[in-house]
């Protein structure tokens, strides 16, 4: 499943758990609390509910909020993790 997909379906199935949109080569995530951890290659970012886990290559925080979280790089794998 296509990351658009999982976005989608999370957003519709989950309430309370984070929103993921892609514009512009940038992945946006909605409803965070913070970034546990941090580097070029892995970007994990603690949820409600859970971790989403962004793996790639030139990974860097584009902006960040209390209301959000722009990621920019080449992103290979987003991954979901319970809490």
């Amino acid at each position: 499943m296509g990351l658009v997909e999982w976005s989608e379906r999370v957003g519709r199935v989950i309430q309370g758990r984070p929103r993921l949109e892609v514009e512009n080569g940038r992945l946006v995530i909605e409803q965070h609390k913070s970034v546990r951890a941090y580097s070029s290659t892995c970007i994990r970012v603690d949820c409600p509910g859970g971790e989403v886990c962004i793996e790639g290559e030139g990974l860097m925080l584009e902006a960040l909020s209390r209301e959000e979280l722009t990621v920019q790089g080449t992103i290979l794998r987003v991954t979901w993790k319970d809490g």
